[in-house]
Formats: structure tokens, sequence, C-alpha cells
């Protein structure tokens, strides 16, 4: 979609159209959840999140000015939405036994019992993700995960285009440096 055809939605969204802001649901959605997940969010909370985003989109769309993509301005929405949680769950004590955890619904699970070769090589992933400085985890998530071009990342993320190659340059690095190659075996 073109910035000018992209603009023309949102301020029709705006003036009182709020059907079509299907549309911006159905090309964004899965870019909004992915964006999300590539934080670190539990994926028990990345949908939630993102209809949290896209509310908060919606709610937004006659701030939107058309001088970034549209895909940017929500992929900015959607990594505030997820700092914002990851903030707010840092801040949360950690449950201290398994009858807690099981009260409050949560139910624990024997990794050892379900873990296959995949499962080891995306949680040695996701561990290593995690460990990554977050501007860093960020634009390799977008990078690997949601497929944007370097220009792109630096358009939702507000950065210059020779940062973002930098930060992924130094992500890949660092998670060489991190993971163990016996966990990515096959």
């Amino acid at each position: 979609m073109e910035r000018s055809d992209e603009l023309t939605l949102c301020r029709r969204i705006a003036n009182g159209e709020r059907h079509l802001f299907a549309q911006i649901i159905d090309a964004y959605s899965g870019l909004v959840a992915g964006a999300i997940a590539s934080q670190g969010v539990e994926s028990a909370d990345v949908e939630d999140l993102a209809q949290v985003a896209l509310v908060n989109a919606y709610k937004g769309i006659a701030g939107f000015r058309g001088e970034a993509k549209l895909s940017s301005w929500i992929y900015r929405i959607a990594l505030n939405v997820a700092r914002g949680h990851l903030k707010r769950q840092a801040a949360k004590p950690l449950t201290a036994s398994v009858e807690e955890a099981l009260e409050s619904g949560r139910q624990p699970v024997d990794a050892r019992d379900t873990a296959d070769q995949s499962t080891i090589r995306n949680r040695a992933l996701a561990q290593a993700m995690n460990r990554l400085p977050a501007r860093q985890r960020t634009c390799l998530g977008l990078y690997y995960f949601e497929e944007l071009s370097y220009e792109e990342i630096a358009e939702a993320m507000s950065l210059n285009l020779n940062t973002v190659r930098t930060l992924i340059r130094r992500g890949k690095q660092r998670l060489a440096e991190i993971l163990d190659p016996r966990a990515l075996e096959d």
C-alpha cells in the first residue's frame, strides 16, 4: 500500500469509517504478534498483547501523520506494548512454589517429557535472544522473523540505517558466542 493510500485510509477511519480498521488488522496482526514475540514475551501473552497494540493503534489513528510507513508506526506501538508488559512482569514477585502457580491458574510443565530436538533448539535460541541487549534483539527479530529489510527496521525503530546494520551484525556475533553448538545439532 502506498503511503498516500495509508494516510487516506487512516483519515477515513479517524473520521468515523471504523469498519475500515479491519483492513489494518488483516494486514498487520501477524506482524504485530511477531514484533511482540521478538521481545521475549511468553507465547501465552502474545495474542492478548497484540490485541492491546491494535486497540492502541485504533485509538491513535488520528495521530498518524504519514511521515513513516503505517507498518513502522504500528511496529512502534507493538514494541512499546511489549516493553511495558515486560517491565510490569519484571516488577511482579516470582511465584514461590508449584502450589502458588497452580492457584494462579498456571500449569507447571515438565519440559523433560515434552522436549524434542526442535524444542531444544528453539528454547536455546529464545534464551540466547533474551540475553541480547533490547535493540539487538528487536532488530534481529524484525530481520529474521518478520523478514523486514534493514531500511524498514530503521524506519520502524526510528534508527539510522548504519545503526541497524551494526546492531544486527553485533547481535549475530553475540548469538554465536552465546549458543552452544551441541544444543543446535539435529
